[in-house]
């Protein structure tokens, strides 16, 4: 299948999805209570306003291939001559129809630019759903988050409505100090302030998300499934070679760079003149074997300075593309080597939060209540150790989705989904 047809088949399946898409993507997100990264990407995809918009772009690119190469409509004319009428002939006629040649390989050349415009068009629809995949999975990911935090909230909340009977209890004793059911009532009130925060962002997200599937920013959503630990990704020079293979960005330059080569031979083809076939009857000749006309005509390119400043034109477009594929290249190994190490990075802080820090804030809080309970610990510890686990929770959550995010940014520069290598967490998602 030609690349032409490619195009079309495409364009014409995205309008009739883009037509579905107020049905399809509302149904699935009513009826189910969570919803994964590659869900929620599939729904986009489908509902995005502006990816639909760059397709027709695409669509109307690639419908003008076949009028480039073609040529141009013939001409009929007729005419009379009227003061030549009479009893025997009638009027005398004449009719022509002609036909514009233009220079061999000119049609080819316009036809080449058309395909290779359309192409690079195609690339920029590969381009944004790029952009739009990683937006997506980054909204899935503080999705996730703002959902684990107020978990984390609630059950600090609780955690604190224990302290505070348990402060109560020993102060109508005797055996604790006011002061200490003061501080467990301070900081349950800032806790609630903090979930005003939460609760702000979550609207935030919730509006985020619903602007990428096109809905209302309050219509509601699932809940998100945990975001899982994957195996490390593959080496820089793997995910190099990768992106210089596959990125719509550079294809798309690529394809650019071709179709100003195309108009390059276009403006030399103008040097050299274009043909008028032509045929035709007049028969204001009296005798009729002289009556058919069979003809040719061409242009004489005489302005060549115009003609000189079209291809020097060309030749400078060719230029300006070729460094802005140069630039892109290495901006987007830059950008891959920075996401990289983002990724491993943040891997990296999952893995130290979930194994050393998050056991070390469960065991201070836990001693921390012992000693206050036996008698031996001040309230303050309790509280100090408290403060403490809520901010590893958090830190925790937090992490897994700058994980999530900046795995979706590294494969928005590889230019699509990649194979990870190395030993994965096992077991490990929240």
């Amino acid at each position: 299948m030609s690349t032409k047809t490619l195009l079309t088949v495409l364009a014409v399946s995205v309008v009739y999805a883009s037509t579905l898409s107020a049905q399809s993507v509302s149904a699935p997100l009513t009826d189910q209570t969570y919803f994964t990264a590659d869900q929620l990407v599939a729904w986009v995809l489908e509902a995005n306003p502006g990816l639909a918009a760059i397709q027709a772009a695409a669509e109307a690119a690639a419908f003008r291939i076949d009028p480039a190469g073609s040529l141009d409509d013939p001409m009929l004319s007729y005419g009379v001559a009227p003061l030549t009428a009479n009893e025997d002939r009638g009027l005398n006629q004449k009719i022509d129809f002609s036909q514009k040649i233009p220079w061999p390989g000119t049609l080819a050349a316009r036809e080449a630019a058309a395909r290779y415009d359309a192409l690079a068009a195609d690339r920029d629809v590969d381009a944004l759903k790029l952009r739009v995949v990683a937006q997506a999975k980054a909204a899935y990911a503080e999705w996730r988050f703002v959902h684990s935090a107020l978990d984390i909230h609630h059950a600090t909340q609780a955690l604190l409505d224990e302290l505070i009977t348990t402060a109560q209890t020993r102060y109508a004793a005797g055996r604790a100090l006011k002061q200490d059911v003061l501080q467990a009532e301070v900081e349950r009130a800032d806790l609630d302030n903090q979930l005003l925060r939460l609760h702000k962002l979550t609207t935030t997200v919730q509006a985020r998300i619903n602007a990428l599937l096109n809905r209302p920013p309050d219509a509601s959503l699932p809940a998100a499934t945990p975001i899982a630990l994957r195996a490390g990704p593959p080496t820089l020079e793997v995910l190099q070679n990768l992106a210089l293979a596959q990125h719509p960005d550079l294809a798309r330059l690529d394809a650019r760079i071709t179709a100003s080569e195309s108009r390059i031979t276009l403006a030399e083809k103008a040097f050299f003149p274009n043909f008028q076939l032509g045929v035709g009857y007049n028969e204001l000749w009296d005798n009729a074997d002289k009556r058919p006309i069979f003809g040719v005509s061409i242009n004489v390119p005489l302005d060549r300075s115009k003609r000189r400043s079209e291809l020097s034109r060309a030749q400078a477009e060719k230029r300006r593309t070729e460094f802005s594929r140069v630039e892109r290249r290495a901006d987007l190994l830059s950008d891959l080597a920075q996401a990289r190490a983002e990724v491993f990075e943040a891997q990296s802080s999952v893995v130290l939060y979930r194994d050393r820090l998050i056991p070390l804030a469960a065991e201070y809080l836990e001693a921390a209540m012992a000693d206050y309970q036996s008698g031996s610990g001040a309230f303050l510890n309790v509280i100090t150790a408290e403060q403490r686990k809520l901010a590893t929770d958090l830190a925790l959550a937090r992490a897994r989705a700058d994980y999530a995010r900046r795995l979706a940014e590294l494969e928005r520069w590889v230019g699509g989904s990649i194979e990870t290598a190395g030993t994965p967490f096992i077991g490990d998602q929240q």
